[in-house]
């Protein structure tokens, strides 16, 4: 009898962790639209939560987007463009010090530039670009052979929630090969 009891808790605990991994691995995410860059690949990305995408332009070579928390909280200006230069290039972690100095120096036209090195959960390196005066943060990577470029404009400045927030959607990406 004890035997019969042991391999019944067994077996509930074995379908309760099989159902606690389907659940974990069904979760949806939220296509950002019918996001097709190109014929390179798609994004798929959970949307933070109270904000919302808008696609504003699509084509072959470039997207332009708006994630918009509504009133009182940052909006993010999403730029993808294709770039000659980083043809073959899989992500911002393949380019040598060398592009990277010339990526930070075409940032320099702007007041007081603070750099800093992120990456998302995943460990793709990402650029962060602020102004002394945090009006703005800009968020910078590769992804074969596109730039990503996501620019957090708040009214007043920029917190470091926001930031993070930021990083968090980028990290959450999904890129989908094309089919």
């Amino acid at each position: 009898m004890m035997k019969k009891i042991i391999a019944l808790a067994l077996s509930l605990m074995l379908i309760l962790c099989a159902a606690a991994v389907l659940a974990e691995g069904t979760v949806e995410k939220t296509e950002l639209g019918s996001l097709k860059v190109g014929q390179a690949f798609t994004i798929r990305s959970k949307v933070p939560e109270n904000y919302t995408f808008s696609l504003v332009t699509s084509n072959e070579l470039n997207l332009v987007g708006i994630l918009s928390g509504g009133e009182g909280r940052p909006t993010v200006y999403i730029s993808i463009a294709y770039n000659e230069e980083y043809n073959g290039v899989e992500r911002f972690n393949d380019v040598d010090e060398a592009t990277v100095q010339e990526i930070r120096d075409s940032f320099q036209d702007m007041d007081e530039v603070v750099f800093e090195d992120l990456e998302t959960a995943y460990g793709t390196r990402l650029l962060k670009v602020t102004q002394a005066n945090k009006s703005f943060a800009d968020i910078y990577t590769i992804y074969k052979g596109y730039e990503l470029e996501f620019v957090l404009t708040a009214q007043d400045e920029v917190q470091d929630a926001d930031i993070q927030m930021l990083v968090d959607f980028i990290s959450d990406m999904d890129f989908v090969p094309a089919e």
